[in-house]
């Protein structure tokens, strides 16, 4: 489990170490990206999608290793959330990790269906009520082909 430290090498929490793990057997992240990175990106992307504060109170409810990956986001924005759908969501994603839309989807699904296991549950009705639903199915498991 190499890809679990964060950037710097220190060790990481209990919580973030279930999410890290929740992401890696969900799989669908890019033989290049590390996980740790992989979740920073995805919750950065979507903080801007938030309202500052909806996005200073989801990292604030982010276990301690997460947090300090993705407060920075939360922090230094404006305002306003910038509104964007899910394929420009994506397409962020894609190109702040350097891979392509199809990759950026499945680190996207595999992030934030981590996450979502361990926030409270009034939390992730708040981000929910800021997302369109389009955006808010990447938090959900990926539907079988009809």
């Amino acid at each position: 489990m190499a890809n679990q430290r964060p950037q710097g090498g220190a060790r990481i929490d209990p919580v973030s170490r279930r999410i890290v793990e929740h992401i890696e057997q969900v799989g669908g992240l890019p033989q290049k990206v590390r996980t740790p990175e992989a979740a920073a990106a995805v919750l950065c992307v979507l903080s801007r999608r938030l309202s500052k504060g909806e996005a200073q109170d989801l990292a604030s409810c982010l276990p301690e290793a997460l947090q300090t990956l993705v407060q920075p986001c939360a922090t230094h924005r404006g305002l306003q959330s910038d509104v964007f759908d899910r394929g420009e969501f994506l397409q962020l994603l894609a190109d702040h990790m350097q891979i392509d839309v199809g990759e950026a989807e499945l680190v996207a699904r595999a992030v934030l269906q981590g996450v979502r296991a361990v926030l409270p549950q009034v939390e992730i009705e708040h981000v929910r009520s800021q997302l369109p639903s389009e955006l808010w199915e990447l938090w959900g498991p990926r539907r079988a082909a009809a």
